[in-house]
């Protein structure tokens, strides 16, 4: 099994994310996403709210 580093294993809320993405002097900039270490990456193309039983969440499509 895989060490597991620190900022893997954490969540961020919307409220986290939008305050980040907010010190960002070029609001232009377009958003990507990657899962492989930064090998890889892929625009945001859309932001939906979805539902795991009665959990809600932001989803991130690519």
């Amino acid at each position: 099994m895989s060490e597991i580093v620190e900022w893997e294993d954490r969540q961020k809320s919307i409220a986290q994310i939008i305050e980040e993405l907010k010190t960002f002097e070029n609001q232009e900039l377009v958003v990507v996403v990657t899962d492989d270490e930064g090998e890889t990456f892929k625009t945001v193309k859309l932001v939906s709210k979805g539902f795991d039983g009665n959990k809600v969440y932001c989803a991130l499509h690519i």
